[in-house]
């Protein structure tokens, strides 16, 4: 079993050396479980191994769709029905945010035309510009470069219009690309002075909602809990900000650190200090550390 919350981080090799005593696994999509083109096998094989073992599981995602996009779009790469029963996504937990506090608003959808379902059927006004919103509703880009949205949303940051950031990732893998996201664009609105409301990771809230998802006791120590995921900044930290325990797959958005990380470690594990010291000491640091997630 690896050190949780010692001195260390431990590089593991399997997921079953965590599994000991574990009642839930929370796991990420996007760079854990799939590359947004094609499933990883090993991945798909380590969580259904893990159900084998008595463990729940849930996929948590930040991504800005219903939690029905996002099953029936891992149905059709191949996940298997039996592991898609619990899923959460930021783009749910921020509509429900929209039913709770804007009813009857004027609502701007930052993002691409693809993404037009995360708002489909809330109960708004829809406008086309910022500068006619009560709320915008962020789950991408709307131009290639985040710089490129300052002009275009100065009037809302200066009337403090709620921006509810349905994305909260800054970037993401698409096979070997490398594609910014709307967590990026709000990092831009908050330097701005306008308001975030943040949905999905790292918020403990995301994280809590999963216990209920699968009809776990609220009151589930924080140590019998998992998060699975591929970026400090959201997974992780979201771990942290929970109470749970961390699993970091460093094959995905810090693949290229991966390497340096092994060259710092000693017998399996890597000192807190150096771990800081290569991806940043504000960064979140996990239990442990894996390069693909697999059994």
């Amino acid at each position: 079993m690896p050190n949780r919350g010692g001195q260390t981080v431990a590089l593991i090799k399997g997921l079953q050396e965590m599994t000991e005593d574990l009642d839930l696994i929370i796991c990420d999509l996007w760079g854990v479980m799939h590359n947004g083109i094609s499933p990883f096998a090993a991945a798909v094989h380590a969580i259904e191994s893990a159900r084998n073992a008595g463990i729940q599981t849930v996929f948590l995602s930040n991504a800005p769709r219903p939690r029905t996009y996002v099953r029936s779009h891992l149905l059709e790469m191949g996940v298997p029905h039996s592991l898609t029963d619990y899923v959460v996504t930021s783009g749910g937990l921020a509509r429900d945010e929209v039913r709770r506090s804007f009813v009857g608003k004027h609502l701007y959808h930052l993002g691409p035309e693809t993404d037009r379902n995360t708002i489909a059927d809330l109960p708004v006004t829809e406008v086309k510009t910022p500068a006619e919103a009560d709320v915008i509703f962020a789950t991408d880009l709307d131009f290639g470069r985040v710089e490129d949205h300052r002009g275009w949303l100065a009037n809302a940051a200066q009337r403090k219009v709620p921006f509810l950031c349905a994305n909260p990732d800054r970037v993401v893998h698409v096979g070997e690309r490398l594609f910014q996201c709307a967590g990026a664009v709000a990092d831009l609105y908050t330097t701005m002075g306008g308001e975030v409301r943040w949905f999905g990771k790292p918020t403990a809230y995301a994280l809590k909602s999963c216990i209920k998802e699968v009809g776990l006791p609220e009151s589930t120590p924080g140590n019998r809990i998992l998060m699975i995921g591929d970026s400090l900044q959201t997974d992780m930290a979201g771990a942290y900000a929970a109470g749970y325990d961390g699993l970091f797959i460093a094959g995905g958005i810090h693949r290229a650190e991966y390497p340096k990380l092994l060259e710092k470690s000693v017998n399996g594990q890597v000192a807190v200090e150096e771990f800081q010291a290569l991806f940043g000491a504000k960064k979140a640091v996990p239990h442990a550390v894996m390069n693909q997630l697999c059994w």
